[in-house]
Formats: structure tokens, sequence, C-alpha cells
């Protein structure tokens, strides 16, 4: 308290007055700290996707795609992990785009295309199935 004595700011005030008083950057914190904890929109909304809720019988592989199967994060889904039928692509976007959080800011996104996640669908016994490129497969393209 010695110190604040002797040290006032330009207005006159203590400088502790000032830890008193909701300042810009204080209320700068707060509205992160909101955004932060609350910045993904769609309260109630399931933030994730199954290839399961789609389509997945076939008859040939050409009647399968590659899609993303788990939890949907700001930037949608990642590199496909799971096989639908092609069919069903429509409905399977549409789900994923009404389930992908809305967050503020927005993070920036990588892009799942084909170069950063080679992959493949394969119909199995009637049913599509995910199979992962390994790099000869990827390779020879």
């Amino acid at each position: 308290m010695i110190a604040s004595s002797f040290v006032r700011l330009r207005d006159g005030r203590d400088p502790a007055s000032r830890l008193q008083t909701p300042g810009p950057m204080k209320r700068t914190f707060a509205l992160w700290l909101l955004l932060a904890a609350g910045g993904c929109g769609g309260g109630g909304t399931t933030h994730s996707i199954a290839a399961s809720e789609f389509q997945v019988s076939c008859s040939i592989d050409a009647d399968c795609v590659s899609v993303y199967e788990g939890t949907i994060g700001c930037c949608g889904g990642g590199c496909p992990n799971a096989a639908i039928n092609k069919a069903s692509t429509t409905a399977y976007d549409a789900a994923l785009a009404s389930r992908t959080p809305q967050c503020s800011p927005a993070p920036p996104c990588a892009d799942f295309a084909r170069p950063i996640c080679p992959t493949a669908a394969i119909c199995d016994n009637g049913t599509c199935a995910y199979a992962q490129l390994g790099a000869d497969a990827a390779a020879s393209d």
C-alpha cells in the first residue's frame, strides 16, 4: 500500500483501482471465454455421423464411396474411414453439413482431398467396405 500512495495514474486514481473496474481487456477476455465455451453452435444437435445410418448394400465396387464416420468438428469430418452406397451420397452430405458445428472464430481447415487421404470403397459380400490405399496403390492411380 505504501507504493500506491506514491504512484498515481494520469487521472489521479490509484493503480489498484484499475483492477476493480471492468476495462476493455477484461471484457474482451470474458467474451473470448464465452466464444470458446459456446462458440460451436447447435445446442442439442448431434455432432457425429455413422455409415450405418445410410445404405451400405452393394453389388459391385462401383456402388460404394468412401466417407468419414465419427465425431464431426468445426471443419467437418476427417479422412474417410467408412463406406456407403453412392446412392446415399446426397443424404450423407446433407447430414454431415447439418451436423457440422458452426465455430466462431472459424479455425483454419484442411482439405481432406484425395492426395491427403488416399482411400477406396469396395463391395465385400454385398456390403460397402472401406479400404485404405497403401503407398503402392496410391502411386498407381
